[in-house]
């Protein structure tokens, strides 16, 4: 049921793209509110037709001004980012607050989504490849022939796309990093660590150094396709984090991102128009300029 309902509205999207005629369309925010659909459907039960698209738009902006403001000063003056909303909660206001950050998870896939469209657009060879994979796999069909059912066998059968996902993550992983509390007194490199203090680790850092990838800033998903310590060791590969307190939706996450790539893939190509983006954490990773680009139809040739 939830794979359904993520390809309907991915297919609904990009539909959409496809019907503005090759017009620029800027991208990271056309995501964001495919991410937040998605997320309010699954996550929240609610359903298209209980809004109309203003009612979606004001679910939108009021959401992201919340996100905006999570690294504000908590202070009611007039500059504070929490200046419109800084009022005494109680607390089940506070847990309703909880639910609605657990439910901000849809910025991180979107930022992964936009992040699979830049890679994906910088390396047509890339792009090339998952197609074949999807042909092979019945679900790249000529108009006048049925494509394969999408289901979770499905998905799982597709290695390479799924290796496509896991570079983009260790090249831009949404999250940069997380904060952790030393639950005990520990060395580090030469380094005590009291108990009780704050620590932050760092995600982008870590893919960086380990010693474990070669050729690091290359975009090359085959990295990942045989059985080796690349795709095994649980210190060099961490975009979701680490141990019990890894992301609680990291496979709910994988499976919208495959999804996501399929249809991508087998319905659109595209062009980026300013080539490359300059990234920027805010505190989700995202283009600066929020990647404009060129959709149209995938002619089915590959």
């Amino acid at each position: 049921m939830a794979a359904e309902i993520i390809k309907e509205e991915v297919s609904g999207c990009l539909a959409r793209w496809l019907g503005r005629g090759g017009a620029c369309l800027l991208v990271y925010p056309e995501v964001k509110r495919l991410m937040f659909r998605i997320a309010m459907r699954l996550l929240l039960g609610f359903e298209p037709h209980q809004a109309d698209g203003g009612s979606e738009r004001q679910l939108v902006e009021a959401f992201e001004e919340m996100s905006r403001n999570l690294f504000s000063l908590p202070i009611d003056v007039p500059f504070s980012g929490l200046y419109r909303v800084s009022q005494p909660l109680n607390m089940q206001e506070l847990k309703e607050s909880a639910t609605e950050l657990l439910f901000g998870g849809h910025e991180t896939t979107a930022s992964a989504a936009t992040s699979l469209i830049t890679f994906l657009g910088l390396h047509p060879e890339v792009l090339q490849k998952v197609r074949k994979e999807l042909q092979g796999n019945g679900l790249l069909c000529s108009p006048n022939q049925d494509s394969k059912l999408l289901d979770m066998e499905v998905l799982e059968q597709l290695k390479y796309t799924g290796c496509v996902i896991k570079e983009t993550l260790r090249l831009s992983p949404p999250v940069p990093g997380g904060f952790r509390v030393a639950l005990k007194t520990f060395e580090l490199n030469g380094y005590q660590i009291p108990k009780g203090w704050n620590v932050i680790y760092s995600i982008c850092d870590t893919h960086d150094v380990a010693e474990l990838f070669t050729n690091k800033d290359k975009f090359n998903p085959d990295r990942f396709m045989s059985p080796s310590p690349e795709d095994s060791s649980r210190f060099s590969f961490i975009p979701f984090g680490g141990g019990v307190r890894s992301c609680v939706g990291k496979e709910f996450a994988k499976i919208l991102l495959k999804i996501f790539t399929v249809e991508l893939a087998r319905n659109c190509d595209w062009q980026l128009l300013n080539g490359p983006p300059t990234m920027k954490t805010g505190p989700i990773v995202y283009p600066v300029d929020n990647l404009p680009a060129k959709f149209v139809g995938f002619s089915g040739q590959i």
